[in-house]
């Protein structure tokens, strides 16, 4: 019977050789994968949110719920409540564990996994939280989609004193111009962005001007080149679709709020 000739140092190098080029030319496309997988979810979570959007206006007279107040419970009137700050990756405040801290849509949400991207869960932890700033809080995102302010009236005192009266009485998507293109619900990012944005998230809130120094919508999706300043995000719309939304150039934002005729007030 012959000897069982085994593998030779060579043979072994040039087999690690090729499984070192498959595992290079494999790895992208497997993190492209999981990166559209993450994007699928994104954009159903807000395709749902826009439904339960719909759900509660037909419960409530066909108004928009208080902008400051769908997540976290906050006095309308008042002005005091829940919501600002680091609550938004408070894992203290986790509206599951304590619902008693919930706003008014929050009875449509509970029990549901949609309240998260888990494309922003992951770079929030990486890029972490603006408003932070010493605090010891982990940022641990909870919640991670934000309301158009301008629906509810609430943003009247961002807006030239001209616009006050008509931007108080927003209530109802009939007084929406143009219900497919004013979004309801998007993301923001964690961090400022210089000229686009002066505010990360810093409540579930978004409250957008031209001038580019309050919020604006996020850029964490498709960066190009891993440039998080620079890519997209997505936003649910008051007709109930999704789509890609960008802040570029400054001001586009705004222009997707503002629930009156389009582009809206400028110079502000």
């Amino acid at each position: 019977m012959g000897r069982r000739r085994g593998f030779t140092l060579i043979e072994l190098l040039v087999v690690i050789s090729i499984i070192s080029i498959l595992m290079a030319v494999l790895m992208p496309a497997l993190q492209r994968v999981k990166d559209q997988g993450r994007m699928t979810t994104c954009r159903s979570n807000l395709r749902n949110y826009a439904l339960i959007g719909r759900m509660y206006s037909d419960d409530n007279d066909y108004e928009f719920p208080y902008s400051f107040g769908w997540l976290y419970y906050r006095d309308e009137k008042t002005g005091v409540g829940e919501g600002t700050g680091c609550t938004w990756h408070n894992k203290s405040k986790n509206l599951d564990l304590h619902p008693e801290l919930a706003g008014v849509m929050w009875p449509y949400l509970k029990g549901q996994k949609i309240n998260l991207c888990p494309t922003f869960a992951v770079i929030a932890k990486s890029m972490s939280c603006y408003m932070c700033k010493g605090a010891t809080i982990p940022v641990d995102p909870q919640y991670g989609y934000t309301m158009n302010s301008y629906l509810h009236g609430d943003a009247w005192t961002s807006v030239p004193s001209q616009y006050h009266t008509k931007i108080k009485e927003m209530k109802t998507e009939a007084q929406v111009a143009q219900p497919a293109r004013t979004f309801y619900f998007g993301e923001e990012n964690s961090w400022v962005i210089p000229g686009i944005n002066g505010a990360g998230i810093n409540d579930n809130n978004l409250r957008s001007t031209p001038n580019g120094t309050t919020d604006s919508f996020a850029t964490f999706h498709k960066p190009p080149s891993g440039d998080l300043n620079n890519g997209v995000s997505f936003a649910a719309f008051v007709d109930g679709h999704v789509e890609f939304v960008t802040p570029y150039p400054k001001g586009s934002t705004f222009i997707l709020s503002w629930p009156g005729d389009k582009p809206g007030p400028t110079g502000f």
